[in-house]
């Protein structure tokens, strides 16, 4: 084969930088410091999952006990655990998977020595409270019947039971329901005692933080506690598979779930770099050979991808799509072709460039905050032992060539090795045969174009990213009973071409520059976003300024996405809390209300969409007055100005819309209580909801800070409902909000049985918010959670692109963000009282249950 030329961009990825110190007792402590932003996460790792449970194994112990620490740990119990974090304006959570369980809060800085204390009780000091242990384990059979009711963990299950045969990942992480109901408080308790020793966890600190205060507290927290002894668990290997696997299943969904894999080798295996290029080539973006040919040229399926999951040991590379169930062997047939002219031919350079460049885009976007930088660090840690693995993998990726891409898929893509699995709807039933030292420099720049664009900018040299995210007004508040699903249609099809490039050439163009591109459409806006590596900022605006001036929207592109659209609709049916609020606006809004329109519209009225709709509706709303643009990242805030002034300058002006009088007038709720039936699932979904404010109400802050006390661990209604009770596996609240008054929503996910009971405590609940309102300490905690929240959030360019649009674009100023803490810190329990009392009103209450 020839040599080729291959363009990937001069930038060097940051080494980590961080450093291990290990205890007497053996807990090994990763510290890394940036002082980039104020935040710190703290993360412990435990080196044991479910793969590693022995004489336990299939039964999710793992998971069990990543429950139960919650329960009780050193001098705290449930509440007091959430509640010290969130004094602090951290969030805490946790995960478990086949080969580790991770603790992690994320913190302003000024809360890391409360978040170590917190983390190293978990992992070190649980207390297992036995009057606990069968509440947790009832919570947990509905997070088991959740899965049962989600067809994309079925379909996942499938595969990988079906792969392994012998090795412990074709269990679930969470187990088999009949096995983890054997499972015993004295086995749990010596589970976690066996291997959350200190010999066999890791600590990873990074962010604004001391380092000698930082080990100074860990050593505090783990003072007494001894090494010990430890067995290592002997995981069974696979054996060679000698022949095509296939098992075919039914469930209650209106899509089939295909997918074909195949046995690959693990994380630091050589071969790893060209495998995951293939799967980029194959699979990853909309200029993707599977993609493009399958989904865009053929129109077999809704969606397709391809990925290679590699843990320490072996893994898996898949091909999955979701497809209408009579397609699957047409779709089989045309992957393996796909598949067979990579093995004759092989892939191009510019194939592999772009995968490259999209790697490093991708690795890179992982350090944009302190969260993931520490699970980068600790997940190259654990898998490999080697700090820098990232950095020293995408070196490993510069090096591979076409022929090894070849080469791999010749080797490990062959039919004696293929596995092939499906879900499929009952109804049909037939089977298918660089570490950055420099901060953000300067404030938001607010500039007017002339033709009326808001042109926000901030300069920010810590990464070579460059984002771009142009907003209007538009979304819900747009659309009618007749246009429901506009907007989404709309935002799917604004990018499949434009007068002068096709839709493959626009995500070829911002694939290959490492990029990633997206429209959206909610319920007040609509939105373009564009992130690239710093060398190819003006290829982007220029591909911005295509797609927002040019667009060509196809008419086979549009019946495409109009079928992609409709699939999407039926694909919600499974969703139960879906199907909830879907019923909830209805019952909640008036016609004449946009939130009385499903967010992606009705089968019915995306089928009715026509065309030409689409160019009249992007002129209407792509002008400069309607709109807000901002450019964050590694740029010069006056050049950027300059080119964006240029590149838009045919924009026409126009003014900013605006709510009718006629939509804030409108009140509801038009129903009072809705019941759905649904037979085909296990567990039964509750909301109630109450008609509420727009987002500039006065009121609008104590909602928020209401809305977080009643959204976490340490809320009265989830301590209540799920620790006390154990009525509910999920309990919790949200808001719908938007320029149009909105409303506030109370949801959880129980079993049939409890619904009633689950309810009547529920509404108890909420009469007490709107009798009491929030106590002192509730308050204080949801505005430390608040403002935490939002200075974690912050860390990302791409999320303060995004917040500080749509600030600008609603009319609470560019600022708003950093006004955000003064105003969270000014509500008082009155405020807090005055609003649950002016929202919270029986009569103008919403319930619906959706149950078996």
């Amino acid at each position: 084969m020839d040599a080729v030329s291959i363009s990937i961009p001069t930038i060097e990825f940051p080494k980590s930088d961080a450093i291990i110190q290990t205890l007497p007792n053996g807990l090994q402590v990763i510290l890394k410091t940036d002082r980039s932003a104020p935040v710190a996460s703290i993360q412990a790792w435990c080196r044991t999952g479910s793969i590693f449970e022995g004489p336990l194994l299939g039964s999710g112990v793992s998971h069990l006990v990543e429950h139960m620490v919650f329960k009780g740990a050193g001098n705290r119990n449930t509440a007091g655990i959430a509640q010290d974090v969130q004094k602090e304006g951290g969030y805490i959570n946790a995960y478990t998977s086949f080969d580790r369980t991770v603790y992690w809060i994320d913190t302003p800085s000024t809360g890391v020595k409360t978040a170590i204390d917190v983390v190293a009780s978990l992992v070190a000091k649980a207390t297992f409270p036995e009057d606990e242990f069968e509440r947790e384990k009832d919570v947990i059979r509905r997070e088991i019947d959740m899965g049962k009711d989600d067809p994309g963990r079925e379909a996942s299950r499938l595969m990988f039971s079906t792969v392994f045969q012998k090795h412990p990942y074709r269990e679930p992480v969470i187990g088999h329901l009949d096995v983890f109901n054997s499972v015993t408080h004295s086995q749990m308790v010596n589970y976690y005692q066996t291997h959350y020793i200190p010999n066999n966890v890791f600590f990873v600190i990074v962010g604004d933080v001391d380092k000698q205060e930082v080990m100074e507290t860990v050593a505090a927290a783990y003072e007494g506690i001894e090494r010990r002894a430890y067995e290592p668990v002997i995981v069974t290997p696979e054996p060679m598979q000698l022949g095509r696997r296939e098992v075919h299943e039914t469930f209650d969904t209106q899509l089939t779930k295909l997918c074909l894999g195949w046995r690959i080798p693990g994380l630091t295996h050589p071969d790893m770099p060209a495998l995951d290029v293939l799967a980029s080539v194959l699979g990853s973006g909309r200029s993707s050979r599977l993609f493009r040919e399958i989904r865009e040229e053929q129109s077999l399926v809704h969606s397709i991808g391809a990925f290679s999951y590699t843990p320490a040991e072996e893994g898996i590379f898949a091909v999955s799509a979701d497809l209408d169930p009579e397609k699957a062997e047409a779709t089989r047939a045309a992957v393996l072709a796909q598949l067979d002219r990579i093995k004759n031919d092989g892939i191009s350079a510019a194939e592999l460039g772009k995968a490259l460049r999209m790697s490093l885009s991708d690795q890179l976007d992982t350090l944009t905050t302190m969260r993931g930088q520490a699970g980068d660090i600790g997940g190259n840690w654990l898998s490999a032992g080697n700090l820098d693995f990232t950095r020293e993998y995408v070196l490993g990726l510069s090096h591979v060539r076409p022929e090894d891409v070849q080469a791999v898929a010749q080797k490990y893509l062959v039919d004696r090795t293929l596995t092939v699995t499906s879900l499929n709807p009952r109804r049909t039933a037939s089977s298918v045969t660089a570490a950055a030292t420099s901060s953000r420099t300067g404030d938001i720049a607010r500039t007017t174009l002339s033709n009326g664009l808001t042109l926000l900018t901030l300069e920010d040299m810590r990464l070579p990213l460059v984002t771009f995210y142009a907003n209007f007004r538009g979304g819900l508040l747009s659309e009618t009973a007749a246009t429901s699903g506009l907007g989404k249609l709309h935002a799917r099809t604004m990018l499949k071409g434009t007068e002068s490039r096709t839709a493959e050439e626009i995500h070829l163009a911002i694939e290959e520059a490492g990029g990633s591109i997206g429209a959206s459409s909610g319920g007040s806006s609509l939105g373009l976003a564009l992130e690239v590596l710093q060398p190819d900022t003006l290829l982007a605006l220029d591909i911005l300024a295509d797609i927002l001036l040019l667009p060509s929207f196809p008419e086979k592109e549009v019946t495409r996405e109009k079928e992609a659209l409709i699939a999407g609709i039926k694909a919600q049916e499974d969703q139960l809390v879906q199907v909830a609020f879907r019923e909830l606006r209805g019952a909640l809004f008036p016609a004449i209300h946009p939130f009385h329109l499903p967010p992606s519209g009705t089968e019915d009225s995306v089928a009715a969409l026509e065309r030409p709709l689409l160019p009249e509706f992007h002129a209407e709303h792509i002008r400069g007055g309607n709109g807000v643009i901002s450019v964050f990242g590694a740029i010069r805030a006056e050049e950027m100005r300059d080119q964006i002034e240029e590149a838009l300058a045919a924009m026409p002006t126009g003014e900013r819309r605006v709510t009718s009088p006629e939509i804030l007038a409108a009140t509801g709720p038009v129903e009072r209580e809705i019941a759905v039936t649904r037979d085909d699932k296990r567990q039964a979904v509750l909301a109630i909801a109450f008609p509420a404010p727009e987002l500039v109400s006065p009121n609008r802050f104590a909602l928020d800070l209401i809305d977080e006390a009643c959204s976490d661990m340490a809320s009265r209604i989830f301590v209540r409902i799920r620790e006390e009770l154990g009525l509910a596996y999920y309990v919790s609240a949200t808001q719908m909000l938007g320029m149009a008054p909105g409303a506030f929503v109370f949801y959880l996910g129980t079993s049939p049985e409890q619904l009633a009971q689950a309810e009547s405590v529920l509404l108890d609940e909420i009469d007490k918010l709107s009798q009491h309102g929030l106590t002192s300490e509730e308050l204080h905690r949801a505005q430390m959670q608040s403002i935490g929240k939002q200075t974690i959030q912050n860390q990302s360019n791409a999320s303060l692109a995004r917040q500080v649009a749509l600030d600008e674009l609603y009319g609470l100023g560019l600022n708003a963000h950093k006004q955000l803490t003064e105003r969270i810190l000014a509500v008082t329990e009155a405020d807090i009282l005055r609003a649950a009392q002016s929202v919270f009103l029986p009569e103008k209450r919403v319930v619906v249950r959706v149950r078996p």
